[in-house]
């Protein structure tokens, strides 16, 4: 991830990477870094098509209707699982993804809208990058 801002993620990834950490796993490193790139492709390709995103962590919505990349990634992987809501400009509820952390990482994303953006942002980024990650796994 090219963000300045650190996430999750990053802390987990390196708490994994470090053997002197008590988190010390490279198999946990190697599926929150999938995690990552799929949460931050599903992020840009939302944010690309112009919605906004709303990020709930399970219990509040911890993000709101914004388009800032950088925030909206901050604010994932705080919980077990995210829930990421897509607004248009006008404010209304076009679409949503379930994300839930800690399986094999290229499986982040367990469910998500039954329209044609989600669909679409499925089909085009996130699926083929699914893929591609569960090959290499």
């Amino acid at each position: 991830m090219s963000s300045k801002t650190p996430t999750g993620f990053d802390e987990a990834i390196a708490n994994a990477k470090n053997p002197d950490h008590r988190n010390y796993s490279p198999a946990v490193a190697r599926r929150i870094m999938a995690e990552r790139r799929m949460c931050t492709a599903l992020v840009t390709a939302a944010l690309q098509r112009g919605y906004a995103v709303s990020v709930n962590d399970g219990e509040d919505w911890v993000v709101k209707r914004s388009k800032d990349r950088s925030a909206i990634l901050a604010a994932l992987f705080t919980t077990d699982e995210d829930t990421i809501m897509l607004r248009s400009d006008d404010g209304r509820k076009v679409g949503w993804f379930r994300l839930i952390y800690g399986n094999d990482g290229y499986d982040v994303v367990s469910d998500y809208s039954d329209n044609s953006l989600c669909e679409a942002i499925w089909t085009e980024v996130l699926g083929p990058l699914s893929d591609k990650l569960e090959r290499a796994a």
